[in-house]
């Protein structure tokens, strides 16, 4: 993009709003630009509009010397572009569609004055669409404080991604580009506008409650099933509509349905499957912009190769080369103790880890249990330790006086079948202390809601992802036991570290674009909603 400050006044000969006859002069139309980009220090409304961003409107403004931007053809085009936002759940009413076109009505009167504040909000509604399709309408720290992945670190400025929409060809095409280029952000795309049309069809049947149906039976509540599965998507069969019979055919679609839907692949049409179908089709469409929003905040720059843990979901994927090349199930925190959602980087494989207790637990648990007589240190193998790394006998400690606030020491686990991270633990720096590791407590993996953990995640088969993780730099499953049995802690830096995602997303697209839905255990769609406007 050439620099504006040098190329203004070129502008004027080619005048956006001087082109036709009476019209207002570029002079006149940056005089009344700048005015209103001034006033009160700098404008945050204009024609009763409040401007989404008025820091990037004052530079952008100010390498142009307040010249204006857009001509006629951009008014339809950028209109066209912010009718086009709600494809990905955004609000075109957001960005002065109403505004913008009642101005652009008058704008042929020759007021310099109308000319002026059209380009401002032109100006303010491409800045911000450009933002929010690529980095999400909504700041993630707004409804958590402790976010700590900015999407923004390390773009460009939004003035620069502003002159060079201007400055370019098709201001459309360009606001389509900065829509996230990811195979999860397009099977949400894809998911949104499927709903949405079956929401303007009228959406799908209630299935009425009633006994559990299985397989072969006749009842009078199949042929609503089959219908509501029918405007879904999962059953595509040829069963008569008012057969009452619970024919193979719907059996197949049933399954479809459970697995969508994160259910147990039973077959048999029960409460919670009854439930899942009866989450009307506006409420589905809802939780899809739900998840296009947290994927803006996430995704770009992130390419192919990374690994994802999905906390509703409760599994984990590694993907690489767009292609998922291993998964497992997850335990995650519970939901007073909820494992955060951010984005880091695995650094270093740990096998045959101590453990730290975090000083959450020594404060909610085993201080009480120490208190109440109770030797939990000596049941679970657990160590203590003062500031000079050194052993003290817990017997020394008065622990009926013993406070978090007061409490000098350390308390560790030593490596061992019984640590509570198991063989092995994935290391990726963040400022919460969370971190993937395997767990002795293997049968809760069996569970379907699997909040057990006080915020890591602890994960099924973490030997497998080891190697997979460590595969290109010569470990083997034959090596990775080596080292296990050897008893010894043993730290393995990758030496490519692997982007890892810590997600909420209550609906997710998988590498081959399948859809899955989540329960919402952590309760959070509905604030988010609520912030980006949502309404029933």
């Amino acid at each position: 993009m050439p620099k504006l400050r040098y190329a203004a006044w070129i502008l004027i000969a080619a005048s956006p709003w001087g082109c036709s006859p009476g019209g207002p002069s570029p002079a006149a139309v940056a005089k009344v630009l700048a005015h209103e980009l001034a006033a009160h220090g700098g404008a945050s409304r204009v024609a009763g509009e409040s401007l989404l961003e008025p820091r990037t409107l004052a530079k952008f403004y100010a390498a142009r010397r307040s010249m204006p931007a857009w001509d006629r053809n951009g008014v339809a085009e950028i209109t066209q572009s912010i009718r086009g936002v709600e494809r990905d759940g955004l609000v075109p009413a957001d960005y002065h569609l109403a505004a913008i076109g009642k101005l652009a009505a008058a704008n042929g009167a020759g007021d310099a004055a109308t000319a002026a504040r059209l380009d401002i909000l032109m100006s303010d509604a491409v800045a911000a669409m450009a933002d929010h399709m690529h980095y999400g309408r909504v700041q993630p720290a707004r409804l958590n404080p402790e976010w700590n992945a900015d999407p923004r670190d390390g773009a460009p400025p939004l003035e620069t991604t502003l002159a060079a929409i201007a400055g370019g060809g098709s201001v459309h095409t360009a606001i389509e580009r900065q829509r996230p280029d990811h195979f999860i952000y397009r099977g949400l795309l894809e998911t949104y506008d499927h709903l949405r049309t079956i929401v303007a069809n009228g959406g799908w049947p209630r299935v009425p409650a009633g006994r559990k149906l299985v397989p072969g039976v006749r009842d009078a509540r199949i042929p609503v099933v089959r219908r509501r599965l029918r405007v879904s998507g999962e059953f595509d069969g040829q069963g008569g509509a008012d057969s009452t019979r619970y024919d193979p055919a719907l059996r197949t679609a049933v399954g479809l349905f459970q697995a969508r839907h994160r259910l147990d692949d039973t077959g048999a049409i029960d409460a919670a499957t009854v439930a899942a179908m009866n989450v009307s089709a506006v409420d589905r469409t809802l939780q899809v912009r739900a998840n296009l929003e947290r994927a803006r905040w996430v995704l770009g720059g992130l390419g192919g190769d990374f690994m994802l843990v999905n906390l509703p979901a409760f599994k984990a994927y590694r993907i690489r080369d767009g292609r998922n090349i291993w998964e497992a199930r997850t335990q995650i925190g519970q939901e007073a103790l909820q494992t955060p959602t951010f984005r880091a980087d695995i650094r270093t494989v740990v096998f045959n880890p101590d453990w730290t207790v975090p000083p959450t637990v020594i404060a909610q648990e085993l201080l009480a249990d120490m208190r109440d007589g109770k030797d939990i240190l000596g049941d679970k193998g657990l160590v203590l330790y003062d500031n000079h790394n050194t052993v003290v006998d817990p017997k020394t400690v008065d622990w009926k006086t013993a406070t978090p606030e007061t409490f000098p020491y350390t308390i560790r686990q030593p490596a061992g079948d019984d640590n509570a991270l198991g063989k092995v633990k994935f290391l990726f720096p963040n400022k919460y202390a969370i971190y993937l590791h395997d767990t002795p407590s293997r049968q809760l993996f069996a569970a379907s809601r699997r909040t057990f953990s006080h915020g890591c995640i602890r994960i099924e088969n973490p030997l497998e992802l080891a190697e997979v993780l460590l595969r290109d730099q010569g470990w083997d499953a034959a090596r990775i036991q080596s080292v296990i049995a050897s008893g010894e802690t043993q730290n393995v830096e990758l030496q490519k570290p692997v982007p890892i995602l810590i997600v909420y997303w209550t609906v997710s697209v998988g590498a081959s674009g399948e859809v899955r839905y989540a329960d919402d255990i952590y309760h959070l769609d509905p604030p988010l909603l609520a912030a980006l406007g949502a309404t029933r």
